[in-house]
């Protein structure tokens, strides 16, 4: 590799956004002292600020070792040369680099990517020997995934947005605004990436971005700091539920229908979505009607039983509340467009 430039330095003193970055690696317990930590590299201006930032961390002994990785998702033209920027910034800072092009299923291209790539980071982060990928999430981000949730209807766990960590995920730059970043970036002289999809209109969270974000800064100048202090809040709210669910409802398909329904609302609801994922393996696919309904099953004076996508079906008889697979009569009679007795 070529000689290091050194970076994350004003008049010899580390920068200040580093010692901030630091500060957030200590509060929230993202990676320790003998982690090798691989950053999920774009080059645009977060990511590269992320590198730029773990550089110096790593110069300081706060973490063992640091890689990079840029992902293609070779959505656009240029996108090779995006990852020789790549590289040629990971030259300069002395950081190992690899790159992996990946291809991107039909579908919603956001969520199809997104999905690529990220696994295509963990199959580097396993290749490398990485015990932490961090990717360079910021806290504008996370105000905008708070609104963006919040004019979708989310509960306590959609509002807690984008969580510090998460198995081996962690987002050093999430107590740092998206101006931080760029003023950091440009004290450094160090260059960064424009994403043109980031200006279209067609997605709403550019929509938030250029449109309420700004309306937001005239009631309150801090309401960045406002919103992510909210998702923090709701996040710890979530896990307490999720505890007292867990103890309920447990890993099963199905649980005691006596105690579920003297639980707080709130915890009923997180058993179901338990049950549900016990039955199926994801959280996907059940709405908070399809929750609501389960819950109805509660009113009745009897037992009954409802449908539920994928086939399944949650049944409530005895001392029991149970989620599963729809008997083969049952799916029958709704292939047929007849009523399910119940």
């Amino acid at each position: 590799m070529t000689s290091v430039t050194p970076v994350a330095t004003t008049g010899g003193s580390v920068h200040q956004f580093v010692i901030a970055v630091k500060e957030t690696v200590k509060k929230r317990r993202l990676f320790g002292p003998d982690d090798h930590v691989l950053v999920a590299l774009s080059g645009g201006p977060d990511s590269t600020a992320l590198l730029a930032a773990l550089a110096a961390l790593e110069r300081a002994g706060e973490l063992a070792r640091l890689s990079a990785v840029h992902v293609d998702h070779g959505l656009r033209p240029g996108s090779a040369a995006e990852a020789d920027a790549c590289a040629e910034l990971c030259a300069r800072l002395d950081v190992a680099f690899h790159r992996r092009a990946v291809e991107v299923a039909r579908g919603n291209v956001q969520s199809r990517a997104r999905l690529a790539r990220y696994a295509a980071l963990r199959a580097v982060a396993l290749e490398a020997g990485a015990t932490r990928i961090a990717t360079g999430h910021t806290r504008t981000d996370q105000a905008e995934t708070v609104l963006h949730r919040l004019l979708r209807g989310a509960g306590a766990r959609g509002l807690g947005a984008i969580p510090p960590k998460r198995g081996l995920l962690v987002r050093p730059l999430l107590d740092r605004s998206r101006a931080e970043v760029r003023a950091f970036l440009r004290d450094e002289g160090l260059p960064w990436l424009e994403d043109p999809s980031n200006e279209s209109p067609r997605y709403t969270r550019n929509r938030i971005r250029r449109e309420l974000l700004p309306a937001l800064a005239r009631f309150n100048p801090a309401f960045e700091e406002a919103l992510a202090r909210t998702a923090d809040l709701l996040r710890d709210d979530d896990r307490a539920l999720e505890r007292i669910a867990r103890r309920e409802a447990g890993a099963l398909a199905w649980a005691d229908a006596r105690r579920v329904r003297v639980l707080p609302l709130a915890v009923r609801r997180r058993a179901v979505r338990r049950l549900w994922k016990a039955a199926t393996g994801s959280r996907r696919g059940l709405s908070a009607s399809h929750v609501e309904a389960v819950l109805g099953l509660f009113d009745r004076a009897g037992p009954g039983r409802i449908s539920l996508p994928g086939d399944r079906e949650a049944c409530l008889g005895g001392d029991r509340l149970w989620i599963g697979r729809q008997p083969e009569e049952a799916l029958a009679r709704r292939r047929r467009g007849r009523p399910q007795k119940g």
